[in-house]
């Protein structure tokens, strides 16, 4: 193509079916300076925020690529919920002296496919920055309000519950408060949220959504599912939620200060 050309936007929507039309959409990403003992965590990561579930995974090792194989959800049946159809994923590993080298490819079709090359490879940096943190000296402990949610997975959900609930429909959020502070607050499940990759706001399932995508498992969720609570000094609160399946980024929580009524609110990233 001559330099200088520019494509008028139909020209560049029928690339794009094309790229589409093959079955593929391809990704490249690098980070210097990393091993090879992180460079299959950081991918795994990368794929789990895009909503990816790694099913086989060969680690690499200098001079021998790796790879990652992965899978997530795209389709559900609109009476039982249960997944229809997979987009899949692979993600080829090479790491050397100077570092690892990621190269994607799915099978995702449009339009989540258009924006995988930037997606992955934005993640993979997200994902190495940080590993990069140092972890907190053992001699300085949090303070305040410590909070730590994790959303599990397919293999994580299928170990904690007996059953793959993201693939119900379900996805089940660990979470748990700390308070290290000096004083009281009141916790109230209901006031979470969760924020998708596309910036979605999700609030929990109701237990009536629940009964409806994961009747098999109700009573292990309800029982395990993290109950309001008064957090005086030095107490805690754990347990699960559960949200629609979807791929999230961030929770947000709220706690009120009992003194002043006052409502305190916090942001996690995963």
């Amino acid at each position: 193509m001559p330099v200088g050309v520019r494509l008028r936007p139909a020209v560049l929507l029928l690339l794009l079916a094309g790229c589409a039309a093959s079955g593929l959409m391809h990704s490249r990403a690098s980070q210097p300076g990393m091993p090879c003992t992180e460079a299959a965590r950081v991918a795994r990561g990368a794929l789990t925020r895009l909503a990816y579930e790694s099913v086989l995974v060969t680690p690499p090792a200098p001079g021998t690529p790796g790879t990652i194989v992965a899978k997530k959800p795209i389709a559900y049946d609109g009476v039982s919920h249960a997944v229809t159809r997979y987009a899949n994923a692979t993600v080829t590993i090479t790491c050397s002296n100077s570092g690892a080298t990621f190269d994607a490819a799915t099978d995702e079709p449009l339009p989540g496919s258009l924006t995988f090359k930037s997606d992955f490879a934005s993640t993979v940096a997200a994902v190495a920055a940080r590993r990069e943190q140092r972890p907190r000296l053992a001699s300085r402990p949090e303070t305040g309000i410590v909070i730590t949610v994790e959303p599990l997975r397919g293999g994580d959900a299928r170990a904690e519950f007996d059953i793959d609930l993201p693939a119900a429909g379900v996805t089940p959020v660990r979470l748990r408060i700390e308070n290290r502070s000096e004083r009281t607050y009141t916790f109230a499940p209901r006031a979470v949220r969760l924020i998708t990759q596309e910036d979605a706001r999700a609030k929990p399932l109701s237990t009536a959504d629940l009964a409806t995508r994961a009747a098999a498992a109700q009573p292990a969720l309800q029982q395990k599912q993290i109950a309001a609570a008064t957090l005086p000094p030095g107490a805690s609160v754990a347990g699960f939620l559960y949200f629609p399946a979807s791929a999230y980024r961030r929770a947000t929580i709220v706690l009120i200060d009992q003194a002043s009524e006052e409502e305190e609110g916090f942001s996690v990233e995963f």
